[in-house]
């Protein structure tokens, strides 16, 4: 049980609960700016505690997430993509998190096929992250719906399956809780994204804001949405700022209800 194990390793440090051993965390979006917009807070906060932190982008955002380089004269894919993946490598510094790029390509849609779903399992075991982040699987946005299926319902228990990856130059892993952030702007009611899960940011809020700066002169600016936000998480958890996700569960077998899920 992640509960279980977040129990047995955390302790308080001026007030804010943190784990008291060093864990990894993958987080995993469709395109660059995927993660930062809707777990950025949380991301710099674990990287802050000294934590391990990975941040992957499965594409380059070419032609989803790059509006405005498309408006410029002469553009073109080639050169979309050194573009965009030197704003997300920089916001990887900026965030003091491990960059991981995919370049699986976003057009006409992102494709997760079984070599590609390999490849994503084969990075689980070898980064053994205990907790993987990434889409809301529900999500009507095509991109980020692959994305969220294929890690959860493919990279993962292929990681975790010593009957899998034939070739793998890894030992098995599994993934010990996986969280589900929120859906793209405007989805929220229509894909049924309920929150069980609220990480405060307040401290880290300001940063997250700094971060998404990295993206603006490629797509349109988002920010006052995301900051709202963070406020409305806030409200609702009864913090000042916070972020939201879903923990994602599969079938476990008990003898009884337990009582620490």
């Amino acid at each position: 049980m992640i509960l279980d194990f977040i129990r047995r390793n955390t302790g308080n440090f001026g007030g804010v609960v943190v784990l008291a051993e060093r864990i990894r965390i993958l987080a995993v979006g469709a395109h660059p700016a995927d993660v930062p917009k809707r777990a950025g807070g949380t991301l710099m906060k674990y990287a802050a505690a000294g934590h391990e932190v990975y941040m992957a982008t499965l594409t380059y955002g070419e032609t989803k997430e790059s509006q405005l380089l498309w408006k410029q004269p002469g553009m073109t894919i080639e050169k979309v993509k050194p573009i965009r993946r030197k704003e997300f490598l920089e916001a990887s510094d900026f965030m003091k998190v491990k960059p991981l790029c995919f370049d699986y390509g976003d057009h006409p849609n992102l494709v997760i096929d079984d070599e590609r779903a390999d490849e994503l399992a084969e990075t689980i075991r070898r980064i053994r992250p205990h907790i993987i982040l990434t889409h809301w699987i529900l999500t009507l946005y095509d991109d980020h719906r692959e994305a969220g299926k294929s890690i959860c319902m493919k990279a993962v228990p292929r990681a975790a399956d010593p009957n899998a990856l034939k070739n793998s130059n890894y030992e098995p892993w599994r993934v010990k809780a996986i969280y589900l952030f929120e859906p793209a702007i405007g989805l929220i009611d229509e894909t049924r994204f309920i929150p069980d899960i609220y990480i405060d940011i307040t401290d880290f809020y300001e940063k997250k804001m700094e971060a998404l700066k990295f993206f603006w002169k490629s797509q349109t600016d988002v920010s006052e949405y995301y900051a709202g936000v963070a406020r409305y998480c806030g409200l609702q958890s009864r913090v000042r700022y916070a972020e939201r996700f879903i923990q994602f569960r599969t079938q476990r077998v008990f003898d009884f209800f337990p009582l620490s899920l």
